[in-house]
């Protein structure tokens, strides 16, 4: 979505959330996340997930530190008119100057419409406190409705997610992307198998 012109009349309509180099995030008074830029311009950092339609909430209920790592509690709740049988999100948890620091794969399912979920991720060798926040993505293998793993296209099950704001700790949503699909109509990329598998990159350790 392009910017629009920002006024500082209208900074009375936010609630101000973090900021990340000269720029600023901020949540507008209806739950929409927007990026307030320096050159007084702003843009939605994210859409709203089904904002017309049904959709599946992921809510942060719970925070424990552990020795060596850091414990999250997660709610799913089923908003859809479908049985969830499968949904495989990635937590990423971003350290210092945006730095994704790890990441986790955890699976819900068999999931009935108006129920939830809870599960538990942990992040390990990085404190709570030093989590900026957990961002939500991926999500590509789903078995939801007319939605599967085996759709063209990617991002399809991460749009029918919508991050619900916690006072627990921070946690957001990528925005999805739809990649374009081969004329053989095989999708170019799969998320790896396992639900255990833990990434890190050593590039996002450095500056």
């Amino acid at each position: 979505m392009a910017a629009k012109n920002f006024s500082i009349a209208t900074l009375g309509f936010f609630i101000f959330t973090g900021a990340a180099n000269a720029d600023i995030e901020a949540l507008t008074a209806d739950g929409k996340r927007v990026l307030l830029k320096d050159d007084m311009t702003w843009s939605y950092i994210e859409e709203e997930a089904a904002e017309e339609g049904e959709y599946v909430s992921l809510t942060v209920v719970g925070k424990k530190a552990l020795p060596n790592g850091c414990k999250l509690g997660i709610r799913l709740e089923n908003h859809l008119t479908v049985d969830i049988k499968t949904l495989v999100p990635q937590f990423s948890a971003y350290i210092g100057k945006n730095i994704r620091f790890q990441t986790v794969f955890k699976e819900f399912s068999r999931i009935r419409p108006t129920l939830t979920q809870y599960r538990e991720i942990i992040f390990t060798e990085v404190q709570c406190q030093d989590i900026r926040y957990v961002k939500v993505h991926g999500a590509d293998r789903c078995n939801m409705g007319e939605l599967n793993r085996f759709m063209p296209g990617k991002g399809l099950c991460l749009k029918k997610i919508r991050v619900i704001p916690s006072d627990i700790f921070r946690m957001i949503k990528e925005a999805p992307v739809e990649e374009e699909t081969p004329e053989d109509g095989v999708p170019t990329a799969q998320e790896p198998a396992s639900e255990g598998e833990i990434e890190f990159k050593a590039d996002d350790f450095h500056e």
